[in-house]
């Protein structure tokens, strides 16, 4: 079996050199970098994680799991999280759960332990009083947990502030009578349920008192694309009288603009369309997308700086909560 130190003579670099990069952490020139990862490749080299561990009593590893990577959202803040994770010399494990609770529940009862160091976790079924239950004192930190006393570390986003500016700028744009798509109250055991629970009621308040709509200016739809794209067509065939439509997520979003362009509506002269997320698509998108963008860099740091801090001190400080940033992305569509 190929070893560390075969690849460090090589390569004619020290056995911590090659090392260091291999783990990902930053440092050494490029061409040093690339030196190392070519010999790796080229011999077949893969990491001895249980001699690892041993070794040093971590792995160097932390799982990441998310419930859809076909979702831009989900896969743009993995790539965060793996590229901030390297920063901090982690290697990163993404796990997509399908959103499914069994699933979930399978994940973290295999994953829950030594061999990998900490959790990062966008859970959508398995409520955090089980969690608890499942990985124990596993140093984890959550995305979107907004449970009024938190039982771990988590990165909120700031969705008042957020839907606050969506809806300013569009009376500032001219708009007056908005509706929010996607907004509806969601059931126990739906997919998200708390998480969309919280954001469409925040999203509707926001819109009332921005004097814009009502509490019955919802429209409800799947949080997809053809979700969107069914939205359009109702509203125009039911004779909506929106001039601005506010969706809960840039998929929703995406397909309410194409199904509008599809009938021949001018957007954003006849019908505005605002998204929210920011996901890597919406900025090539045609028209370009307005939308609330979501600071996803600043969320993975946040989470990742966290979990490092619980790995490395056992800290048993009380959980904390970090709000990520946002900014507005003007676009052609509102």
């Amino acid at each position: 079996m190929v070893t560390l130190r075969d690849v460090a003579a090589e390569a004619g670099v020290s056995v911590a050199t090659a090392s260091v990069v291999l783990r990902g952490e930053p440092g050494f020139r490029s061409s040093t970098r690339e030196r190392i990862l070519d010999t790796a490749r080229r011999m077949h080299y893969t990491a001895n994680m249980p001699a690892r561990f041993l070794k040093q009593g971590a792995s160097g590893v932390i799982a990441f799991v998310v419930p859809d990577l076909a979702n831009p959202y989900f896969s743009d803040l993995a790539w965060a999280v793996s590229r901030s994770a390297a920063r901090h010399g982690y290697q990163t494990i993404v796990q997509p759960t399908n959103a499914s609770l069994a699933t979930e529940r399978d994940f973290l009862k295999k994953v829950n332990s030594p061999m990998c160091d900490g959790l990062i976790l966008s859970l959508h079924n398995v409520p955090e009083d089980e969690l608890r239950s499942l990985i124990g004192d596993h140093p984890a930190v959550l995305f979107e947990d907004y449970s009024e006393q938190p039982l771990y570390d988590n990165v909120a986003l700031p969705l008042e502030a957020a839907f606050r500016t969506a809806f300013s700028y569009l009376r500032e744009r001219g708009y007056r009578h908005a509706a929010v798509v996607g907004g509806r109250r969601f059931a126990d055991g739906e997919v998200s349920a708390r998480g969309r629970n919280v954001g469409s009621r925040l999203a509707v308040k926001a819109m009332v008192e921005s004097g814009m709509g009502t509490q019955s200016d919802v429209i409800a739809c799947d949080w997809t694309v053809s979700g969107g794209a069914h939205v359009a067509v109702t509203a125009i065939h039911d004779d909506l009288e929106h001039d601005a439509l506010f969706c809960m997520n840039d998929l929703i979003a995406f397909g309410v603009v194409q199904g509008l362009r599809n009938m021949g509506i001018r957007i954003p002269k006849d019908k505005a369309v605002c998204g929210f997320d920011g996901v890597s698509p919406a900025s090539y998108a045609s028209p370009q997308l307005s939308t609330i963008a979501v600071d996803f860099d600043g969320m993975a740091e946040s989470a990742v700086a966290m979990l490092v801090e619980r790995i490395r001190n056992r800290s048993e400080d009380a959980p904390k909560r970090v709000d990520s940033g946002f900014c507005l992305i003007r676009g052609e569509t509102a």
